[in-house]
């Protein structure tokens, strides 16, 4: 709506400055009041007066040099001409219905200067009344406030934009999310198209960061940024929500158009990227729920998109997966084993048992394996496979793995105590345990502690904590425990796909042959095979062979027959817990010595 003040064509015209200037110093008669008022005014003030239609028929200095505009260029134009196209025509409707109707109105309005710069006033505009009851002009009064609405806008980017990629952030995707969902409804009140929530996260990007450094992760981000950004639209927002984790918003849109989006923006993401001096392709996945189709509040939309991103990730990455109620009763069911089990730890309901393992060539002699177990409230006895493969946290991982090296060695020293010959007692770590030094730190100064060297412990690893992202202060870790003493076992040999490359690279002592190549040994030739190769390779390699799962005399005499070090298994006892040691060391098989 054009803003018009009309001038009174009775009114005095303003005194120019020079004119006020020279009456001051003496020179011409001094100013009335109302000539000072008006004086003062405009060299505060942006004033200019329009008629009814929104011509302009007044303008003071300052109104000509913050528009740009000469005045002979602004009298007789219409105010249209400094229309920014900042505000619509609501705005304009609102305002005009209120100056119409006789009252006084104030705000802030983006004009465009003469060049093409926008720059905000803080308005009043004062409709005048004649004498019959109608307004006949308007004036308006405006003042500069453009450096205030700059130091906002940079206050709003730092607020709202991520400062590396120059996308909206985590906080302004809060807000756009929170604008799109309830009440949910369109401007006529009707339930409009679902809301799409899509969280992304790179493949692999903490290796990037360690592989190329984190100027090189940081430019993969400003490029994935550059490269989702290209795909924004009226139905798509994008902003990175922290690290290496981007959302997605999209309305208005069908499932099968939200599949071919995410399609498209996995493509883009596989382009390969320049990092450093190489050319790498790297991935992402993606996980999609929908409000309120499976969600009904911005929380449980984000909970559901993030439990399909990680069952994206793990269905082997690089793809994006919709949220299924599958993946709600998993992540409850693990919850439920998460809060269980560190109650159990609190209630004391986690021990270790103890299996022998037998050497060949030394009868009477044995070492023993402490296995977990977990005195459940409602389930009894159960083994670490029954809750192990679904605890994927790792600071209970870690708090696990305090327990069972605090227990070896307060059991060890009871066994020494009891007399009990045993030669190295064997304990299960994870890739958890050597996430920080506390595990490695805790085991030496128990060692001082109870007086017993670490001599008497084997650690056994499984190659999947070889294939952790921290692979080298792992090995820094177990050459630390290996260097002292601890015999370091390679478990569950045979199930892997690089434990050919471990053995050569790590400081390994022993490998034990996992049961699933053991329970068919006398009727498969394969296995046979395999064992047999087994065993001459770690022989070769100055590494002794345990065979797991040993149940019946013909496997220890078969084991015998292809020179395996050490036997475990129900044969010779199941895992025992202390008390009931002696016992079942009594009554275990006793082997003949090796002919």
């Amino acid at each position: 709506m054009p803003i018009s003040v009309k001038h009174d064509q009775n009114a005095a015209p303003v005194a120019d400055v020079r004119d006020i200037r020279a009456q001051r110093s003496g020179l011409a008669p001094f100013p009335s009041e109302m000539e000072f008022i008006r004086y003062a005014l405009d060299s505060a003030a942006i004033v200019a007066m329009t008629d009814v239609r929104g011509t302009i028929t007044f303008v003071n200095s300052k109104f000509c040099e913050i528009s740009g505009y000469s005045r002979d260029e602004l009298i007789g134009a219409n105010h249209r001409i400094l229309n920014s196209g900042t505000h619509d025509t609501n705005f304009f409707r609102s305002m005009y219905r209120r100056i119409a109707g006789g009252e006084v109105w104030h705000g802030e309005i983006c004009n465009r200067r003469k060049d093409g710069r926008h720059y905000w006033v803080d308005t009043t505009i004062v409709p005048h009344v004649n004498a019959v009851g109608k307004v006949d002009s308007y004036t308006a009064i405006r003042f500069d406030i453009s450096s205030r609405h700059a130091a906002e806008e940079l206050l709003r980017r730092i607020v709202s934009v991520d400062a590396l990629t120059g996308i909206p952030n985590r906080r302004s995707f809060q807000e756009y999310l929170e604008s799109v969902l309830p009440p949910h409804r369109g401007a006529d009140g009707q339930a409009i198209g679902p809301v799409h929530l899509a969280l992304l996260d790179i493949d692999t990007f903490k290796e990037i960061n360690d592989t190329f450094g984190h100027d090189m992760g940081d430019t993969l981000l400003k490029l994935f940024s550059e490269r989702l950004g290209a795909l924004v639209g009226p139905d798509v927002f994008v902003a990175r929500l922290g690290g290496d984790e981007f959302g997605i918003v999209m309305t208005n849109m069908g499932q099968n158009c939200v599949l071919e989006f995410v399609g498209r923006a996995l493509a883009s993401l596989r382009e390969p990227v320049p990092l450093g001096a190489s050319i790498r392709r790297c991935t992402a996945s993606i996980g999609v729920a929908s409000f309120p189709e499976q969600a009904g509040s911005l929380d449980e939309l984000f909970k559901a998109a993030d439990m399909a991103l990680y069952h994206s990730k793990a269905l082997g990455r690089d793809q994006a997966q919709f949220f299924i109620p599958r993946l709600r009763e998993i992540a409850e069911r693990k919850s439920e084993l998460l809060h269980a089990v560190e109650v159990g730890l609190d209630r004391g309901q986690f021990r270790l048992f103890y299996q022998p393992i037998v050497p060949l060539a030394t009868p009477g002699t044995f070492s023993l394996e402490g296995l977990l177990r977990w005195n459940h409230p409602e389930q009894k006895l159960i083994t670490p496979a029954a809750f192990l493969t679904d605890l994927d946290d790792p600071g209970l991982q870690a708090a696990i793995g305090m327990f069972v090296v605090d227990q070896a060695f307060y059991d060890m020293r009871m066994m020494l105590d009891m007399n009990i010959p045993v030669r190295r007692l064997a304990i299960n770590i994870t890739n958890a345990d050597f996430r920080s030094d506390a595990f490695v730190d805790r085991f030496f100064a128990l060692s001082r502690e109870t007086g017993i060297p670490p001599s008497k412990f084997c650690v056994e690893v499984t190659e999947g904590v070889f294939l952790g992202r921290d692979f080298q202060h792992l090995a820094v870790r177990l050459s630390q425990l290996h260097a002292a003493g601890v015999e370091i076992a390679l478990d569950d040999f045979g199930t892997g796909f690089a434990s050919l490359t471990h053995l050569r690279r790590m400081p390994i002592d022993r490998i034990k042959i996992d049961r699933s190549f053991i329970s068919n040994l006398t009727n498969s030739v394969e296995d046979l095979a395999i064992v047999r190769g087994v065993i001459d390779i770690a022989h070769s390699m100055g590494k002794v062979v345990t065979a797991e799962g040993v149940e019946t005399r013909e496997q220890v005499d078969l084991l015998r027959a292809l020179r395996c070090d050490y036997l475990q298994g129900w044969y010779f006892a199941k895992a025992t817990p202390l008390e009931a040691l002696p016992a079942a060391i009594a009554t275990m098989p006793r082997l003949p010595p090796k002919g």
